[in-house]
């Protein structure tokens, strides 16, 4: 836990006069630390993300939230500050404006209201409006390492998880090879002539929030790529709607009023809920979630039987 005193010192690098009333730590999030801060003079409600371990994580957002500002009318949070002095925190950190309003889940158990689900849809299509020159991980402000092909860049990145996968011998190298054979052998299925669009890479209940009934905002673009739309659709499918699969078309719905989805969209989800597995083996390796581990790894094996 932060200290209020450390807290408000940061916090006074954009509002110099301001004074915390409130600051309680956000509950979700492993990797970054994320607190709910009230201030007075001004009277505001603010965010303090910091960032531990990797500081283009903070110029990241701002660059997202800006671009996704000027390009769309989806709101997100601003930006206030960035610190990367590691003078008052010693971490990376940002303060950004809270977006008010329940997670959609949450509000959708009070409401009922299945049009959510529709403007969550239009919603994800208007991110994937804003398009980049090249396929790659998006740190800092830039695209990189950047490829001309979708293939090119899922095969750099499947290839960099499944080598943190082979050093922790939590995979059995049949598994890992028989991954490597399947992308391999769907290669042409994955090579889109789409232009490469912002992904979230993260877009379920959570970063979704709602308030009087409308999309108040999307939050945390931590993991966003420029990739192809249908990979974010795949993970949304896999985290929004097994429970709730009565929801999906109306998601579905929403989506395809403003973009759209390939004829080959079954036939690359196979391939994508493989591809969003491997990195969700790792990243619950890293957290040393072994729960989480072992349920992604047998989800995996299941998915590698059929194929």
């Amino acid at each position: 836990m932060i200290s209020k005193k450390r807290a408000e010192r940061a916090i006074a690098r954009a509002f110099p006069s301001s004074k915390i009333t409130s600051i309680k730590r956000f509950e979700k999030g492993l990797v970054n630390t994320t607190f709910d801060v009230k201030i007075q003079s001004p009277n505001k409600n603010l965010v303090l993300r910091i960032f531990p371990d990797n500081p283009w994580k903070a110029d990241k957002e701002e660059f997202l939230y800006s671009l996704i500002a000027k390009k769309t009318d989806v709101h997100v949070p601003k930006v206030y500050i960035i610190d990367k002095s590691k003078k008052i925190i010693p971490s990376s950190y940002l303060v950004m404006s809270k977006i008010e309003g329940n997670t959609i889940d949450v509000e959708y158990k009070k409401s009922r209201d299945k049009s959510l689900f529709i403007k969550a849809g239009e919603t994800l299509a208007k991110i994937h409006s804003i398009k980049f020159k090249k396929f790659g991980w998006i740190l800092g402000n830039k695209v990189y390492p950047a490829f001309r092909k979708w293939p090119q860049f899922l095969a750099y990145d499947i290839n960099e998880k499944l080598k943190k996968i082979n050093k922790s011998n939590i995979f059995t190298k049949k598994d890992i090879l028989k991954c490597r054979i399947i992308l391999g052998n769907m290669e042409n299925l994955l090579d889109t002539k789409d232009q490469p669009c912002l992904l979230h890479k993260d877009y379920h209940f959570s970063h979704i929030i709602v308030n009087n009934n409308k999309i108040s905002g999307i939050i945390d673009f931590e993991w966003a790529i420029a990739g192809h739309n249908e990979l974010d659709i795949v993970k949304s499918e896999q985290w929004m709607f097994d429970k709730l699969p009565k929801l999906k078309p109306y998601f579905f719905r929403g989506y395809c009023r403003l973009a759209d989805i390939s004829k080959d969209y079954e036939k690359r989800k196979r391939l994508y809920e493989i591809i969003l597995l491997i990195s969700s083996i790792v990243f619950s390796y890293e957290m040393k979630n072994r729960k989480w581990l072992g349920y992604n790894i047998n989800k995996i094996k299941n998915r590698l039987r059929r194929c």
